[in-house]
């Protein structure tokens, strides 16, 4: 202490002579124009550095100091993100986009390509279906993972790992010969995207300054949601081409491309010191029960959700994940820092970011069927009649910034969520002859409403992160949203299964066992059915599986609605006012993690509290 001291007082004699002010070697940071210290003090400035002012340099008052510490002390960026306004960070937000884009195609993709799986590998549907799932339960299983591993080695490391791993297992899915090895490759895909989505989101808020990262995250999200409709729509082109293995061979050379460009443009930042070791404990817990309640979600309908099998998995899924909440309290390196659970405006933005997903996969899922199975659209047609949903998306994602600094984060939020929910329930106008109008209608609130909730949702509930934690809340959020499209998928398409298979059995009573078997079964095997039956039993069976799955749809556009006004509720009560996107909040009372002197909180944020 007494060297610094010395030197300060060196320093105070260089500066008539133009020397630059330094202490112990490091260059004193200038915030709005003024140092960020009082002088002779020892304070926490920007980004949680500890820095001395010499006595008698350009001092500042105190007041000013302390909230100007308190605005700095908890960016997710790290030190010298923020200045970096050099035009190479919007081509680094290009790459994280294609790369993102990638991963979300995957999600939806082979959805086009069941029908030629289940010729060509003599498939059953319950294989066709783990082919779909196994990406999805592995995805989710390993997101939380995926951010704790950014943190400890690196989030360029941990994005180059995972685009490597992604392409390999690409390239595997293309040359599987039977659904065992597509179903294994396919969940090897969803461990290479589990570290690509965190790992981006993380590279994004550590690349743009705090003025400009809502709108980084919105145009993020975006092409997030805009990878989902894609996803059929370039399976239906390339099926129309090629052989159902095309689906995953057109992602090695983006693949390539991405690998590329992200070792010439980012910059491989230092691994957080305060990381600490993995808990490999946590690792175990997160993941299995993760993917044990994902099982028994995804496997409900299927085996009915009263099964052994599917209580099993739900009970020990439920066990495994509060024992993996116990066991953080006294990790030192925690997976899932739960202190980001005392954190109000994280985990209400969660929520919403959370339900947006849910409608997304769910409508989507919903829809596909509706379109070819009811109105008989193409796989590439359907696929081109979910644009809209991106198109709006991506539209209101772009003024969701500006209106938030006139209205606030919580108005555009709770608008957005009510705006889903207005675009589900148009839905209820649909039936089995409608024309394209109503769904693109319906899907033209749904987009705008979900872009004007998700960009705003994850810039907020990260905005007031440390950046110590951006990684493990990247991660988080990632796990969340896929948790919740999962679940919209399985909810949304278990309540519309329900009302369909009802629905088919009391219409067709009379016809023989096998036929109302088979088609209550799936809406994809009335085709079929009906080209084994006579004209007038042909039309009985189209009919009445038509009808009973515009009912079931229905019901669960209802389902989805409801949760959606809900959650605006929710929001609207929670949130505080202010642009919460920058930081920007209007009440007095202060965050869990915030509340703390700055030498404690940069004690926490090294996770050494």
């Amino acid at each position: 202490m007494a060297r610094v001291r010395r030197g300060a007082q060196r320093l105070e004699r260089r500066e008539g002579e133009g020397q630059p002010r330094r202490v112990r070697g490091v260059h004193q940071r200038v915030v709005d124009g003024h140092a960020p210290a009082v002088a002779g003090r020892r304070v926490t400035g920007p980004h949680g550095l500890i820095l001395t002012t010499p006595r008698g340099v350009n001092p500042v008052s105190e007041q000013q100091t302390n909230a100007d510490s308190a605005k700095e002390s908890a960016p997710l960026a790290p030190p010298g993100a923020a200045e970096d306004l050099s035009p190479r960070r919007w081509l680094v937000l290009a790459v994280l986009c294609l790369v993102v884009t990638v991963v979300e195609v995957d999600a939806t993709v082979v959805n086009v390509a069941l029908p030629s799986m289940a010729v060509e590998l003599s498939a059953s549907s319950s294989d066709l279906a783990w082919v779909n799932d196994s990406y999805i339960l592995t995805f989710a299983a390993l997101m939380l993972i995926g951010g704790r591993l950014g943190d400890q080695f690196g989030h360029k490391r941990l994005l180059m790992g995972s685009l490597g791993l992604f392409g390999i297992a690409s390239l595997l899915c293309t040359l599987a010969s039977n659904t065992e090895q597509l179903v294994a490759w396919r969940a090897l895909l969803g461990i290479g995207g589990a570290g690509i989505l965190p790992a981006s989101l993380a590279l994004v808020t550590v690349s743009f300054p705090k003025s400009e990262r809502p709108k980084a995250i919105g145009i993020l999200s975006a092409m997030t949601v805009l990878g989902l409709p894609l996803g059929p729509v370039l399976g239906g082109w390339l099926l129309n081409h090629f052989w159902w293995g095309s689906v995953f061979l057109i992602n090695l050379p983006m693949v390539a491309f991405a690998l590329i460009a992200t070792q010439l443009l980012i910059k491989a930042e230092a691994p957080e010191q305060g990381a600490g070791g993995l808990d490999l404990l946590g690792v175990a817990l997160s993941t299995l029960g993760t993917g044990a309640l994902l099982y028994a979600v995804i496997e409900g309908p299927h085996k009915g959700w009263g099964s052994p099998i599917t209580l099993g998995a739900g009970i020990l899924g439920v066990a495994l994940l509060a024992a993996f909440a116990a066991s953080q309290r006294q990790a030192k390196a925690p997976v899932l820092d739960l202190r980001l659970m005392r954190m109000r405006v994280f985990v209400v933005g969660s929520l919403a970011t959370a339900l947006s997903f849910f409608v997304f996969s769910g409508i989507m899922f919903v829809l596909t069927q509706y379109l070819q199975g009811v109105l008989g659209y193409r796989p590439l047609n359907a696929g081109l009649g979910l644009v809209p949903l991106a198109v709006l998306f991506t539209l209101s994602s772009v003024v969701a910034a500006p209106l938030a600094a006139r209205i606030g984060s919580r108005a555009v939020i709770a608008i957005g969520l009510m705006l889903v929910g207005v675009g589900m329930l148009i839905l209820l106008g649909a039936d089995e002859s409608s024309s394209y109008g109503i769904v693109a209608v319906s899907l033209s609130f749904t987009g705008f409403g979900a872009g004007l909730n998700v960009g705003q949702a994850i810039a907020a509930s990260l905005s007031e992160i440390p950046a110590q934690l951006a990684g493990v809340a990247s991660g988080a959020s990632h796990w969340v949203r896929q948790s919740a499209g999962a679940l919209g998928i399985a909810i949304l398409g278990s309540v519309l299964a329900s009302v369909y298979s009802d629905k088919v059995r009391s219409s067709l009573g009379g016809l023989p066992d096998k036929t109302v078997d088979q088609t209550a079964d799936s809406i994809g095997a009335v085709e079929q059915v009906a080209s084994s039956l006579g004209t007038e039993q042909a039309g009985k069976v189209v009919g009445a599986a038509h009808t009973a799955f515009v009912d079931g749809m229905h019901t669960a556009m209802i389902t989805g609605a409801v949760l959606s006004f809900l959650s605006a509720a929710v929001v609207f009560t929670l949130l505080p006012k202010g642009n919460l996107a920058k930081g920007e909040r209007e009440d007095a009372e202060p965050e869990a993690a915030s509340d703390e002197s700055p030498e404690a909180r940069e004690s926490v944020a090294s996770g050494t509290s």
